[in-house]
């Protein structure tokens, strides 16, 4: 597909999974996240972008053979500018709404139906303001803890599985590969793949490293809520991934395995702590410079 097809899909909210994953991995994929961001506090006029591209497109065909190679070239840059002001103003004219979070920031979210949304550090939240009456669907990239409003059916997508649900409260966890799908209120139904199957409340179904598990849950929210993270049996990179997620802090690990499956948990608010209850069961040690931690074997 082409990008300013997939681009269009995005902005009214209507890209499969399949054509989400082709989205993100568009160069300019950052700047439209932020764009849009910025887009929904503002008001412009109307602009038809679609119109504007592909007059573009004809006045540049109609001149491209009479100019040397530096001008093509100036003219295609100053195309991904023109088409760049279409898109902002296309942003200012669509409902379409994301919220994007940083390193070490949770946002707190009410969406249309008056469900909440707690989004996880570095996580991407989307969704529809204009389509949300006649589909209350959010699009998510990492992970996000929701209360959804009783008797409201409900959507959330990923480029993992999607899950649907009847006013309940859940945790969907999205990232590289790890999806995992925690109901703690109600019922989900979560899908992947060809297969779909029914969650009931206190139960995780997980899918890490492309094996399936289902799992009783011992706690009655979230723990990344409650400043803590949980793992059970995964490789140490994934933990040092969320350890950098949350303590905006870059780890160096060159000089140990970071395939060793670990169980156990660290605190989201003392980094020392933190780096103590991953080190000590490992046998691993840590020095600290600046915003840089290094691991190294003991």
């Amino acid at each position: 597909m082409k990008k300013e097809e997939l681009v269009k899909k995005w902005l009214n909210s209507e890209l499969n999974q399949e054509e989400l994953e082709a989205f993100k991995q568009l160069d300019a994929y950052s700047s439209f996240i932020k764009l849009s961001e910025n887009a929904k506090h503002f008001k412009a006029p109307d602009f038809d972008s679609e119109a504007s591209y592909e007059g573009l497109k004809r006045k540049l065909q109609r001149k491209k053979s009479g100019f040397r190679p530096a001008l093509q070239y100036a003219i295609r840059i100053a195309a991904v500018f023109v088409l760049g002001i279409g898109l902002y103003f296309t942003f200012f004219n669509t409902s379409l709404t994301t919220i994007e979070t940083d390193i070490a920031q949770n946002k707190t979210i009410t969406l249309p139906d008056n469900s909440t949304v707690i989004l996880n550090a570095k996580s991407i939240l989307t969704y529809s303001n204009k389509k949300w009456n006649s589909n209350k669907k959010v699009t998510l990239d990492g992970e996000a803890y929701f209360k959804v409003a009783k008797g409201e059916t409900f959507v959330v997508e990923t480029t993992n599985g999607k899950v649907t649900v009847l006013g309940t409260e859940f945790n969907v966890k999205s990232r590289k590969d790890i999806f995992e799908v925690s109901c703690y209120e109600g019922l989900v139904n979560v899908t992947h793949n060809a297969t779909s199957i029914n969650l009931p409340a206190s139960n995780t179904y997980r899918i890490y490293a492309g094996a399936i598990s289902f799992e009783q849950m011992v706690y009655t929210n979230p723990t990344w809520i409650d400043n803590k993270s949980v793992f059970k049996s995964v490789k140490l990179s994934h933990v040092l991934d969320e350890l950098e997620r949350h303590y905006n802090i870059k780890i160096v690990s060159e000089k140990i395995n970071k395939n060793i499956i670990f169980t156990g948990s660290f605190a989201l608010n003392d980094l020392d702590t933190a780096l103590q209850s991953i080190t000590l069961p490992l046998q691993l040690g840590y020095t600290k410079e600046n915003n840089k931690v290094i691991f190294y074997k003991k």
